[in-house]
């Protein structure tokens, strides 16, 4: 709340004093010894307030304290002086102005040299706040004077350059210092701070990230944002909410910056005529297909960024709809811009569809894209595929790949079909997996088996009609999970029970008797002859003991 005064006379009825004015003590608060931590929260009420003066008196306190008591512990610290750097030229809450360090940097510094003269080190939120206050006094050449004496620190240390550990949260000062540049409209610097930290072994965080595509939107540098989004996507930086904001505001006024382009004839050729009132200042995107709209790369960027590799424990977290959510908002912002998504765009939906599980959507951006006279890559068919995977629909997946390889544009005459690939395979087996855990009928279960030998033999056969003759026969039999999945299947097919399965005209024995013999097949593969990780579950390696069983026999 920033009520430092409330908050001095509890501190005052804690220690016992009765120089409160004309304030009343807390007669409940008996007298209690404050620790540091009590009067580090007394100045960050002060901050909070804006109320340097009344910060600085907080300081004098706990020196006074500290000698009385001859308690070391009741010095001021790290956190203390960071606090108190961070009040300085910071707006006062009840909108008077300050008696000193408005505007004024230099007490900023004076507490710094205060600090270190009494051996407490600064870390790197002391220089964040430091930094921050050169920015508020619009003093960049101070912020990069902070950020120098941050390193000047760290040079003290005889350890090689690369190998020196960061200070605690150094990214913040790096990030300050680049917020203040971009906001002073010194890109360049920006951009080369933002490459020059990782050399100091600071990475850029989704803060740093978002700070400099901010200001570099804002200066209409489209190029170097592509290269700050595609850094985060390699990193698995995930844009946050207010970065994720400012992403969105810049590309819908960057869509409509485009859409003033108005397009006219003189002598016989057409040319683009832009709107004066639209400032094209700093654009350096010599690297940009001119063809390609700047704000479709954008928008397909920002849908990557989104879309990141969450891990386990997060998935846990049911982020995943989260995530779909906030990129079909992209795409519906970029749809009411009248901003043709190209298929870079389509297949991050895809891959959105996918991580969610939402197949009735994956087909429907696979339907709008050949609506939109684009042409499906193996990127489209194959982030579908794992829609259906997710969501358990073995269904979806089989009339997914059935049309996938057997795909033609029409009209187009060197369009091609999907080109499966051996993880391709993993994922449709998955899906029969899946389907089998879930149904407690035992037909529909041997159903399910039966399509995963179906499928095996079908890549033994190198089938065309499927697009098995893409497989390799001898990349498949070296997998081991994927050969033990499909034993797995095998064995369960055939000690199943007889419930009149039929399985397209063959004898119910004869077509036990053939899933049998593929099971003692596999079982004698070289890839199956080791001792199996302790990954595989109990009922695989029973399958696998029961067809090497069966293998013995004969």
């Amino acid at each position: 709340l920033g009520d430092h005064v409330m908050a001095r006379l509890i501190l005052n009825s804690m220690l016992g004093s009765t120089c409160t004015g004309n304030i009343a003590l807390h007669e409940e608060i008996p007298p209690i010894t404050p620790t540091v931590v009590t009067y580090n929260t007394l100045a960050d009420a002060c901050k909070v307030a804006g109320e340097l003066g009344a910060a600085l008196e907080v300081l004098a306190l706990m020196k006074s304290h500290a000698e009385k008591t001859g308690d070391k512990r009741l010095a001021p610290d790290a956190r203390t002086y960071t606090i108190l750097i961070s009040t300085v030229a910071r707006k006062r809450k009840n909108q008077s102005q300050q008696d000193f360090g408005e505007m004024d940097p230099d007490m900023a510094f004076d507490l710094l040299d205060r600090m270190m003269a009494e051996n407490v080190n600064p870390n790197g939120v002391t220089y964040c706040a430091l930094i921050d206050v050169c920015s508020r006094c619009r003093r960049v050449d101070l912020a990069l004077k902070g950020l120098r004496l941050m390193l000047k620190q760290k040079a003290g240390s005889k350890v090689p350059v690369q190998h020196r550990r960061p200070l605690f949260n150094e990214v913040g000062a790096w990030t300050a210092a680049i917020n203040a540049l971009g906001k002073a409209g010194r890109l360049d610097s920006a951009m080369k701070l933002f490459n020059t930290m990782q050399v100091f072994g600071v990475k850029p965080n989704a803060v740093t990230c978002g700070s400099l595509t901010d200001s570099l939107l804002k200066g209409n540098r489209v190029t170097e944002t592509l290269e700050v989004l595609k850094y985060m996507k390699g990193e698995g930086l995930v844009p946050g909410e207010v970065m994720y904001t400012s992403l969105m505001g810049n590309a819908i006024n960057l869509a409509e910056r485009e859409s003033r382009n108005v397009v006219t004839t003189k002598d016989g050729l057409q040319v683009n005529v832009i709107d004066k009132l639209v400032t094209l200042d700093g654009d350096n995107d010599s690297d940009v297909d001119d063809t390609q709209s700047k704000s479709i790369v954008l928008y397909t960027e920002l849908m990557r960024c989104l879309i990141q590799d969450y891990g386990t424990k997060q998935s846990e977290k049911n982020i995943d709809e989260d995530v779909l959510l906030k990129v079909f908002l992209v795409y519906q912002q970029m749809t009411k811009l009248q901003v043709q998504p190209d298929l870079a765009c389509y297949n991050s939906l895809l891959k959105a569809c996918a991580y969610a599980g939402d197949v009735e959507r994956a087909q429907q951006v696979l339907k709008r894209i050949q609506e939109d006279g684009l042409q499906p890559n193996d990127t489209s068919w194959r982030e579908a595929l794992k829609a259906a995977n997710k969501a358990c629909r073995f269904d979806v997946a089989e009339s997914i790949w059935d049309t996938a390889v057997a795909y033609r544009k029409k009209g187009v005459h060197d369009s091609s079909p999907w080109v499966p690939r051996l993880s391709d395979v993993e994922t449709l087996i998955s899906t029969y997996e899946k389907e089998v855990k879930t149904t407690s009928s035992h037909q529909e279960r041997n159903e399910l088996h039966a399509k995963v030998i179906r499928l095996f033999e079908g890549i033994q056969k190198q089938s065309v009609e499927r697009g098995f003759h893409h497989i390799s026969v001898e990349s498949i039999e070296k997998n081991m999970n994927l050969m033990l999945t499909i034993l797995r299947a095998a064995v369960s097919f055939a000690v199943s029970p007889r419930k009149g399965y039929d399985s397209g005209g063959i004898e119910d024995d004869d077509d036990r008797n053939h899933a049998r013999d593929l099971a003692c097949d596999i079982a004698g593969l070289e890839v199956l002859q080791g001792r199996l990780p302790y990954s595989v579950d109990r009922k695989t390696k029973k399958s696998l003991e029961l067809a090497r069983e069966w293998l013995y026999t004969f």
